[in-house]
Parts: C-alpha cells; structure tokens; sequence
C-alpha cells in the first residue's frame, strides 16, 4: 500500500511539473514575441518619418536681425490708464442719474411710510405694518388727487375769466368810436374789478380826444404815439398824467380798492369834463 501511494504521489509531482513547465514555456515565446513585434512597429514608424530641410542645423542662419533693440517708450501704468479717465470714457451712470421723476416721488412717498411706520422685530408685526402702510398711500394718493383737481378747476376758471376779460377789452379797443365806453366802466365798478375800470377810463380818455379831432385814433397806437399827436402842452400834460396812472395801476398789476379807484378817477372825470 505504501509502494502504490508513493508511486502516485511522483505521478502527480510529474504532472504538475510538466504543466509548470508548458506555461513557463508560453511566456517566454509571448515576451519573445512582444519585443518583436515592437522591433517591427518601430522601423515601421521610422519609415513613415519624413525629414523637412528647416529641421537641418543652422537652416535659419541666412534671416537678417537686428543689431540693436529699439527704445520704446514705456509709460508707467498710471500715465497709460489716465488718459481713459476722462468722460468721455466713463460708460457707468449713477443710480441717481438712471431715476425718473416719478421714480424719485415714489421713493421718497416709501421713505416717509417707513419712517412713520417703523418695521418690527417681531414677525407678528408685519401684516399689520402692511396694512397701515397701505391706508397711508391710499389716504396720501386722495389727498393728492383732490388736490390737483380742485386747483385745476379753480385755475381753468380764472383762465376763461381772463380771457372773456381781455376779449372784451380787446373789443372795446377795436370798436372804440362805436361803443359806450361808460357802459363798461359801470360793469367793471358793479363786479369790484377796479384795474378794470381804470383801463376803460383810458380809453374813455382817448375817444374823447378822437371825437374832438385832437388825435387820428387807431387801436394799434400806443399811448405814448397818441400823446406826441396832442398840440395843445397843458392837453398833453393833462393826458400823460392819465396815462402815468393807467401804466401805474394795469401794467404795474397793482392792487386797487374801491378808495384808490375814486382817487384816481377823479384825475380822469376832470380831464373829460374839460376836454369833451
């Protein structure tokens, strides 16, 4: 029994050391063949290579070059970057250049809302600081609102009152030996407007001086151009002191009450008494 165990026991040592053996073998052909086979890619490689004539040595000798460098004028980076300083190179614009007038209006409406309606520290605050907040842009937006339009309904209404005014006046002017200029002046007494009656005693003074033949009337004539036509001195000083407090009461948009006007209206119920 040992004889049989022993003899297959070398058997398989035989074996395994003939399949050692077979492997050893196949990697050294394998490693054999490898460096062969790189033997042949390399002159394979080599073949293929082409030399150009501007890898030969001293190919770039025959190129002119300087003898000397140029001097340059090297400026330091501040003198280089001042010249972009001016305006005419600055492309960014303020915020507060970029803001229209409303854009300003309403920053400022927001400023005022929280300055009166300071944020809370607690979130429990908020919805209320929202609400009030809102309230006071509504209650300031009417406010606003009423005022805008009211005052430009009162100033609609004095514009079409000074216009009706000047048209009449205008009328008057153009139609002046045709009308009854004291109908006027009656008018403007009843409606208080006192500058007004002053102006229609000049030209009550001036129709007068026409009708008598002293002046060649013409409603585009100054009252300086109807007193230069005027022969008679103490007509003519009478007239210019009419026309000094028409200048002084119209044109100076003097305020006058009923006793300045009876003051100066006797300075022109003379005049007209006297020269009609």
């Amino acid at each position: 029994m040992e004889r049989i165990s022993s003899r297959r026991f070398l058997k398989s040592e035989g074996v395994i050391m003939h399949r050692l053996s077979l492997l050893l073998l196949c990697l050294i052909s394998f490693q054999s063949f490898s460096q062969q086979f790189e033997v042949l890619e390399d002159d394979e490689a080599s073949d293929t290579i082409e030399v150009h004539e501007y890898w030969q040595s001293r190919y770039y000798d025959s190129i002119p070059s300087a003898a000397y460098l140029v001097n340059t004028n090297t400026q330091t980076f501040e003198q280089l970057i001042a010249k972009y300083q001016e305006k005419d190179f600055v492309y960014s614009e303020s915020v507060a250049q970029k803001m229209n007038f409303v854009d300003t209006i309403l920053n400022r409406i927001m400023k005022l809302l929280e300055d009166l309606f300071p944020k809370s520290k607690t979130a429990v605050n908020k919805p209320f600081f929202y609400i009030l907040g809102a309230m006071g842009a509504i209650i300031f937006l009417f406010l606003v609102y009423k005022l805008i339009f009211n005052r430009n309904k009162l100033v609609v209404y004095l514009k079409d009152e000074e216009i009706e005014e000047e048209e009449q006046v205008q009328f008057v002017e153009r139609n002046l030996m045709h009308v009854r200029v004291q109908d006027y002046i009656s008018e403007a007494l009843k409606n208080e407007n006192f500058p007004l009656a002053i102006r229609y005693q000049q030209l009550l003074n001036i129709q007068v001086l026409s009708r008598k033949g002293v002046i060649d009337w013409k409603h585009t004539k100054t009252n300086m151009e109807l007193s230069e036509e005027i022969g008679n001195e103490e007509l003519k000083r009478s007239f210019q002191e009419s026309v000094a407090i028409f200048d002084h009461v119209w044109f100076g948009k003097f305020p006058i009450g009923k006793k300045e006007y009876d003051h100066y209206a006797q300075v022109f119920h003379q005049f007209q008494k006297k020269w009609a």
